[in-house]
């Protein structure tokens, strides 16, 4: 078995020449199976973080690092594998990785083998300070998704799948040593609770997000959820957990003034057969919603953004994926995403980018994490699929989505459409969810107004002239996701989200 302080990593296709901005490269890797699934960049280094095999028997699966400057071209890399001769795993949606303080590194994990949370920190050069492995004799697997750095230790945060088979949100304070210090579950032990993401307001507070589930089979029941925790003990400083919200499950969360926050997430709109979509928001203080915006391909098309990070001009660059619209023309397999959003949820470009592989109609890929360089210039990381295997991938960007002068997001390749499904305060709309009947009242100025609603394939199921206020039949529809718009003389127009249940 080998560590070396530094591989060969050799280029396998590139679009661009390094001289170039921009490149879009996957690397052939001298191990086996080796791809990235989460990126970060540090003092203009890429850092990778992935999967990898020993290349010598048993041939043990382990966890990877390898960094790259910011031309692409690697400068060392690092296998951590199991000293038990198990197997270690992470995934896009729940393990992490951050820069510390004392320059080094830190990430979450887990042993496929015995089912539990890694944590691992290193040094500066990727050797290994320590290596610690929380047992769990009560919970079936644990997952740790957050790293928050503290001033004496770390909080981790994660779920676990409990004896009843469902999930709970958790976290677990460790000392600088990674020692654990407390451990508190969140949440209801019968219901789906996750988290999956935070924000880190000082070295006492910090903001967890994401949602619950009563029950999988109906659309309530299920919302999204955003705690402030002290990180000293563990205590609850405030909970925002509706029972009814035009947000859906929340994935990021970002303050963007003192009175606003931007909030990322997906929200169901229809269950058997399950469809949903990602959203922005744009919330006060207390998470009451002031503007909401459901966009991409549509429902029938899968597309979700793993990484966000906020850029210097105050903007938001994302990366992920996107499945194709017409898998007869486009490839079956998904495509990596890169988007960027204003503050004020605008969409500036969307760039979706095919792996550099032979016969992409059936191969795809991912990006997992992004980066932003000190030229302003930014760095994705994921993996991509080809005939020989699974490969890791980095793209490199300009601010304006420029990969070289032939492939740019100034006139892009794919734009998530803005639905203009807008929560506006002129329009009320109760119930909501609602089963038979619904209410909508006009603002009190005595005219009438035409009010549609629309299917989250934007068809028109309904059409009706109303006064001041009046009550909706809205029996014979089918149970789902609807947009209602009201359209007034004065040529006002409310969007207002509606679900109808049974």
């Amino acid at each position: 078995m080998r560590y070396p302080t530094a591989v060969m990593i050799l280029m396998h296709v590139a679009l661009t020449a390094f001289s170039q901005s921009g490149f879009n490269r996957i690397y052939d890797i001298p191990y086996p199976i080796s791809h990235f699934r989460n990126l970060i960049v540090h003092q203009d280094t890429a850092i990778a973080y992935g999967m990898a095999r020993m290349d010598t028997f048993p041939n043990l699966q382990c966890l990877f690092l390898a960094r790259f400057d910011s031309s692409g071209m690697a400068v060392d890399s690092k296998l951590i594998c199991d000293s038990l001769g198990g197997y270690y795993t992470m995934d896009i949606n729940w393990a992490e990785i951050i820069t510390t303080s004392d320059g080094g590194y830190a990430l979450t994990a887990a042993s496929f083998t015995r089912h539990n949370g890694l944590f691992v920190k290193l040094r500066q050069d990727l050797s290994v300070e320590f290596i610690q492995e929380y047992q769990d004799t009560v919970n079936l697997v644990e997952f740790y998704n957050s790293i928050v750095e503290l001033s004496d230790g770390y909080l981790l945060g994660g779920y676990v799948q409990r004896p009843n088979y469902l999930a709970q949100a958790f976290l677990r304070k460790v000392d600088k040593q990674g020692n654990s210090v407390w451990f508190s579950y969140y949440g209801e032990y019968d219901v789906v609770d996750l988290f999956s993401s935070y924000y880190k307001i000082n070295d006492s507070l910090v903001v967890y997000t994401g949602g619950y589930v009563n029950d999988n089979n109906s659309l309530t029941g299920r919302g999204p959820w955003i705690v402030v925790i002290d990180s000293n003990d563990g205590d609850i400083h405030n909970e925002w957990r509706p029972d009814i919200s035009a947000v859906g499950t929340v994935h990021f969360i970002y303050p963007q003034n003192d009175t606003t926050w931007l909030l990322y997430g997906k929200k169901t709109l229809q269950i058997n057969p399950t469809r949903v979509m990602p959203f922005w928001a744009l919330t006060d203080t207390a998470f009451n919603v002031k503007d909401i915006w459901l966009f991409g391909p549509g429902a029938n098309v899968t597309n979700f953004l793993w990484d966000i990070e906020p850029t210097p001009d105050g903007s938001f660059i994302t990366v992920g994926q996107v499945n194709a619209k017409n898998p007869n023309t486009e490839p079956t397999a998904v495509y990596g995403w890169v988007y960027k959003v204003s503050p004020d949820l605008d969409s500036l470009w969307s760039l979706q980018v095919i792996p550099p592989v032979d016969d992409p109609k059936n191969y795809g890929g991912y990006l997992g994490g992004v980066g932003i360089l000190s030229s302003g210039n930014m760095i994705a990381g994921g993996y991509a699929n080809s005939m020989e295997g699974i490969h890791p991938w980095l793209v490199k960007f300009t601010p304006d989505g420029c990969i070289d002068t032939l492939w740019c997001a100034t006139t892009p390749v794919w734009e998530p459409y803005d639905l203009e499904w807008r929560k506006q305060p002129v329009v009320q709309l109760y119930p909501n969810p609602a089963q038979g009947f619904v209410t909508v009242e006009l603002p009190g100025y005595g005219t009438e107004a035409t009010m549609e609603l629309f299917n989250i394939e934007g068809r028109v199921c309904l059409r009706q002239s109303i006064p001041d206020s009046g009550q909706i039949d809205v029996s014979q529809l089918a149970p789902g996701y609807y947009v209602c718009r009201v359209s007034m003389k004065d040529g006002q127009v409310s969007w207002t989200p509606l679900i109808i249940v049974r």
